[in-house]
């Protein structure tokens, strides 16, 4: 079974604050900038009281740039797998006075391995993927939008010790600029007497992402306390020696998995079921597959294969979803010379055609499922490596290859055999809807078959950003009831 426990790294990853280090040479005030003014820092990282990684911060100084480098390194244990690593590098430039230049972000993994850079122009951030100057945004800049010393700076320069800063950041998971806002206060302890500063920080329009900062008097940071997943993340300054020490991967995958309240057979996945959820921050979509009906604490969903209803997609949303992106990019030549070879048929419905996509990217990619990183489409045909989430992005853009308008949906789906040591268990999934010509209809090329144990929680178009937003919601569900409808 297919299951994006990779996903669990990304809202860690994606709440890392872009910030300066400690333990480096300190100036007087702000607009002093001593040549000797480069560094480095060691951390290490922890989620839920296991240790995680590391993080390594470099700081070099010439003669009128800052650049820095924050590398995070993180490790959990697969169950039958080796243990799964991923790397990512966000490299910044700067001018000494924190004016932003450029932002880069370099993600490595087993499955995926891709670049990101975003550059200043001006009042605009031009952002450019994997070094394809077809695939440059251009995104105009809020004010006032702050790279790692820029915000130090700001924080050292504030003009009312007590007036909270706002500020804006590029996040490269979401392809858009966050809204921050600190609220700064002194802080005084003997047990950390380094520390001089307790900084919250808050992220408007998403109460989730809350953070605490620790800071030194000249708010190099020391100390980092957030949530991943509603478990404590915990990153602190650490010798080299302690960051990059031997540790045990902690099989965090167990984190994901939804407890079934039945077993529940598999005559009854093949026919209709009725779930009450509780814990749903937000109200899952009604489909053609499925009926939502909101309660006061959460929700009724019915599923089978023709349990709901959905308005008809407008010409606009059907040309949305032959778009060809990042993550889906479906104008690759390789992805046509696929089309031709799976596809010669030409008088087939298009769910056959789907069908037969699916069952190309089931032999295509590895049985063997790799849950580290979040690859491309393209990586991931060229690898044959990765989990649900690159079974759905290759199906869903060859679908859009095709001519066939596709969406990737995110959700759960009910495992009925033994799964990593689990039984009767709901685990986090990514399956492919394409329209047919008269309704959005799911395909699956992980499991196999759409059936009543898939629960769509989300529909995007294979964004990274709305897989991390769903994997936070993820530990504050669960499925109360599971009943199967019979038909009289």
């Amino acid at each position: 079974m297919r299951v994006t426990t990779q996903l669990l790294f990304g809202a860690l990853m994606i709440s890392l604050p872009c910030l300066s280090q400690a333990g480096l040479p300190q100036t007087n005030s702000a607009q002093e900038h001593p040549a000797q003014n480069t560094g480095e820092q060691w951390q290490t990282l922890s989620l839920a009281g296991h240790k995680m990684g590391y993080r390594h911060i470099n700081r070099a100084q010439s003669k009128n740039t800052l650049f820095t480098r924050d590398t995070v390194v993180l490790t959990v244990s697969q169950p039958g797998a080796p243990d799964a690593t991923t790397t990512t590098v966000l490299e910044y430039h700067e001018s000494l006075g924190g004016q932003p230049i450029s932002a880069t972000k370099h993600l490595n993994s087993g499955t995926a391995n891709h670049q990101m850079q975003a550059t200043v122009h001006g009042n605009i951030l031009s952002v450019r993927q994997s070094n394809a100057t077809k695939n440059s945004r251009e995104y105009p800049i809020p004010q006032p939008f702050y790279l790692p010393e820029g915000l130090r700076l700001a924080l050292l320069n504030r003009a009312e010790q007590d007036k909270p800063i706002a500020y804006y950041s590029w996040n490269f998971s979401s392809q858009q600029f966050d809204h921050f806002q600190l609220q700064i206060q002194p802080y005084n302890s003997p047990d950390k007497p380094s520390i001089r500063w307790k900084i919250q920080r808050h992220q408007f329009g998403d109460p989730q992402r809350n953070t605490i900062l620790f800071a030194d008097q000249y708010f190099y940071f020391l100390e980092e306390r957030s949530t991943s997943g509603g478990d404590d993340v915990i990153i602190t300054d650490c010798s080299q020696a302690c960051a990059q020490a031997y540790f045990e991967p902690t099989t965090h995958v167990y984190r994901q998995l939804i407890a079934s309240p039945y077993k529940i057979t598999d005559i009854a996945l093949r026919g209709k079921i009725r779930y009450r959820l509780q814990g749903l921050p937000t109200p899952p979509p009604s489909t053609f597959e499925q009926t939502v009906n909101p309660l006061a604490d959460g929700a009724e969903i019915l599923v089978c294969d023709d349990c709901g209803t959905e308005a008809q997609p407008s010409p606009e949303t059907l040309a949305t979803a032959l778009q060809a992106s990042y993550w889906l990019p479906s104008t690759e030549p390789v992805f046509q010379t696929v089309i031709e070879s799976v596809l010669t048929d030409k008088t087939i419905t298009t769910a056959a055609r789907m069908r037969r996509l699916s069952r190309f990217v089931t032999r295509h990619m590895s049985s063997e499922a790799s849950y580290s990183g979040y690859a491309t489409a393209l990586e991931a045909f060229n690898s044959k490596q990765g989990d649900c989430t690159e079974h759905a992005l290759l199906l869903a853009t060859l679908a859009r290859t095709a001519g066939i308008p596709s969406r990737v949906v995110f959700g759960l789906a009910y495992n009925n055999e033994r799964f990593l040591g689990r039984k009767y268990v709901f685990v986090p999934h990514a399956w492919v809807q394409a329209w047919t010509g008269n309704k959005w209809q799911s395909f699956d090329s992980g499991l196999g078959n759409f059936t009543a144990g898939h629960i769509a929680l989300g529909i995007s178009n294979g964004e990274q950003s709305e897989v991390l937003k769903l994997n936070e919601q993820l530990h504050q569900i669960k499925i109360i009831s599971a009943v199967q409808i019979k038909s009289r």
